[in-house]
């Protein structure tokens, strides 16, 4: 309470804001990352944690808001090393991120398991399944298996990516196996990896933001690729799916993403294996 007080006083907000019943709230995001950190290990690179939360957050739920404007969530620092978040937004919006930051803490910590289809066909194909390159669309097995079957047809690619094992918060890589160390991918959409970042919301529901890309990433794994073929952050539900498609010319590719469920289990791999996905 007094961390609030404090910086509600020094930044001269009220505790309502003006116009369709918003309101502010403060929350300790050093506390909560440190607390996740605790358990899961630093994540190395050049993004601060704080930013990555923050980014994530605002792309992930900012148009839950209603009327969301720019500054929805915003930084701010007590002290030297006491960052906080900001948030102001009506009571759907300020739930949200409290259940962000309830989560964090959850024990034990859950794993987010992740499957992705790639699929890559001509752009009328994708507009006579009613793919939008606009929006995150949800996704049915049924429907996607009459899309999988148009592309196999049309002899487009359909690329099923190993399966990514998600720890809170430290990014991930999904990538296809080469069998021959050194081997060159037989063609470019062969050649597409998929990086992202996962938070849960609830037991059941959890905040994604991924990138598709073709060739490499960074090796940083907290900076996003510069020439990614898709960018989009989501809420996602256990057991539900969805696709984002994107357009090249006369080619869309899509990104078919699957929350299949949660496990408490460490993956096999250390932990720098799991901050850079290998």
């Amino acid at each position: 309470m007094r961390l609030c007080c404090a910086l509600v006083s020094l930044l001269g907000i009220c505790g309502a804001l003006p116009g369709q019943g918003r309101r502010q709230q403060v929350f300790d995001v050093g506390a909560a990352l440190g607390a996740l950190e605790d358990k899961v290990g630093a994540v190395p690179g050049d993004v601060q944690p704080v930013d990555r939360l923050e980014r994530l957050l605002t792309d992930a739920l900012q148009r839950d808001a209603m009327d969301a404007v720019e500054g929805v969530l915003q930084k701010a620092m007590i002290g030297p090393r006491r960052p906080v978040l900001l948030v102001h937004g009506d009571k759907k919006l300020l739930d949200l991120v409290q259940s962000v930051f309830d989560e964090m803490r959850r024990e034990p910590l859950p794993l987010f398991h992740l499957t992705c289809t790639v699929l890559v066909m001509p752009a009328e194909i994708a507009a006579s399944h009613g793919l939008s390159t606009i929006e995150v669309q949800e996704a049915d097995m049924a429907a996607m298996t009459k899309l999988m079957r148009d592309v196999v047809k049309q002899r487009g690619t359909l690329l099923n990516l190993p399966e990514a094992i998600a720890t809170p918060f430290v990014p991930f890589v999904a990538e296809q196996c080469v069998a021959a160390e050194g081997k060159r991918p037989p063609n470019d959409d062969e050649n597409l990896r998929l990086r992202g970042e996962v938070l849960a919301l609830s037991p059941e529901e959890v905040l994604c933001g991924v990138q598709l890309v073709r060739g490499s990433l960074p090796e940083d794994r907290t900076l996003l690729p510069e020439a990614a073929v898709s960018d989009r952050a989501f809420r996602l539900r256990v057991g539900t799916g969805v696709t984002i498609t994107a357009k090249n010319d006369m080619t869309a590719t899509v990104l078919w993403l699957r929350f299949t469920g949660t496990s408490t289990e460490a993956p096999k791999a250390d932990k720098a294996d799991k901050v850079g996905g290998r």
